[in-house]
């Protein structure tokens, strides 16, 4: 991951978001924000104080964007990332609308009258599941090479071709009119074991560009920044989080618009929960290789996942002996193995995925269901192999998955 123009990159987006332009700009995005959870759901004084925090790093995945934004000179960039000190820098995090700790995102940009070559490896221990998304401007899947039809060598080496003319067969991604950009997801079940694949792009034939400077990129972003569309999209997924009552899941869905990745299912909804209550969801995988139980915060991100339990996969919990799941999501600690801790926050979000469905749906999945109790009532839900945790299990628990973590970021 730390590839020389993810560095560059990094470095030029905390210079351009020091901008006083982009300082001044960030108040429309705020705004608008703050008036679209206004009109559904509303804004606690809880979630005010997280606002700030999460514009911060919408802002950054934005310069990173811009950053590595030029298809004539193509690279490959990880954003929706939590914060990570490494190289001599400390690095804002680029987490926006339900980011996933299992995945990191590259985004390319592309331009449909050219013609790129990738280059990478699938290593021994590899991604439990991987796609080459194709999206249009806006962020519409319009094309989708999943990982198990990727042709590689006898070492996980790989090359893609992605031109106008390519058929879509084999590595071939084709680059219809309107495709703006490559979206790469690496998903991961098992922390520090399994690793993500290596990725290079070149533009053939390769043109000489003249770099971004940090006043460049800095005006571009306070200008993107104050369009009437800034914040739409925390508007749409903040909608769909409350287009059905708080604290129930409707049936997932297939994904493909609105930058979601299209061969997944997932589901949407918002929460609400006291001190002392908790919701019980319950999951059928439905055949998938992947799926995730996380909570997000009011502003559809994560706040600390690597010491906490804010998201959980289903390598990282424990099934039932159907192989179904069981998971208590609230912000106090009930005890329970599969918690789905909320940092303490009463109010957010639920976005549980699937990934590598099969091709044949199976019976009675993905689906998920939720239960509104009190903690103090959970014994008499909870399945009776329920793995219950004491105190110094949970730190045993905290401490193996911040440890899992730390490879990620490190030079």
């Amino acid at each position: 991951m730390a590839t020389p123009d993810q560095l560059a990159a990094e470095k030029l987006a905390i210079t351009a978001v020091a901008d006083p332009s982009v300082i001044a700009a960030k108040a429309t995005l705020k705004a608008n924000w703050l008036a679209a959870a206004q009109a559904k759901g509303g804004v606690s004084s809880e979630a005010l104080t997280n606002i700030d925090q999460a514009v911060d790093e919408a802002v950054f995945s934005v310069a990173l964007a811009i950053a590595a934004g030029d298809p004539s000179a193509p690279k490959v960039v990880s954003i929706l990332a939590a914060p990570h000190n490494w190289y001599g820098m400390n690095v804002p995090g680029s987490r926006t609308t339900f980011d996933n700790p299992d995945t990191i995102y590259r985004r390319i940009p592309v331009d449909p009258a050219s013609s790129y070559v990738l280059t990478g490896k699938v290593h021994a221990q590899k991604p439990v599941d991987f796609n080459f998304s194709v999206y249009n401007s806006a962020s519409a899947t319009v094309f989708n090479l999943p990982g198990d039809q990727l042709v590689t060598t006898a070492d996980g080496s790989y090359v893609i071709n992605a031109t106008s003319t390519a058929t879509g067969n084999g590595n071939a991604i084709p680059l219809a009119s309107g495709a703006a950009s490559l979206f790469v997801r690496d998903t991961i079940t098992e922390w520090g074991v399994q690793q993500f694949n290596s990725l290079a792009i070149q533009r053939v034939p390769s043109v000489s560009a003249q770099p971004l400077s940090a006043q460049a990129v800095a005006q571009t972003l306070a200008a993107t920044l104050q369009k009437p569309g800034a914040g739409a999209s925390f508007a749409a997924f903040n909608a769909l989080g409350y287009a059905q009552a708080v604290n129930t899941l409707p049936a997932p869905s297939l994904g493909g618009s609105g930058g979601r990745l299209a061969n997944q299912a997932a589901t949407y909804s918002a929460f609400q929960l006291a001190d002392d209550e908790a919701l019980v969801v319950n999951v059928n995988l439905g055949g998938a290789k992947y799926f995730i139980a996380p909570a997000y915060g009011r502003w559809t991100i994560t706040t600390d996942y690597i010491n906490h339990t804010q998201t959980l996969n289903n390598a990282q919990a424990v099934a039932n002996p159907d192989g179904t799941y069981t998971f208590v999501v609230s912000p106090t600690d009930p005890g329970v193995y599969n918690w789905v801790d909320t940092v303490g926050l009463h109010q957010g979000f639920l976005n549980l995925r699937w990934q590598g469905l099969p091709a044949t749906p199976a019976p009675q999945g993905p689906s998920a269901t939720a239960q509104l109790v009190k903690i103090s009532d959970l014994r008499t839900v909870l399945p009776a192999t329920t793995k219950y945790v004491t105190a110094s299990e949970r730190q045993a628990q905290l401490a193996a998955r911040a440890g899992s973590y730390s490879s990620r970021y490190a030079p």
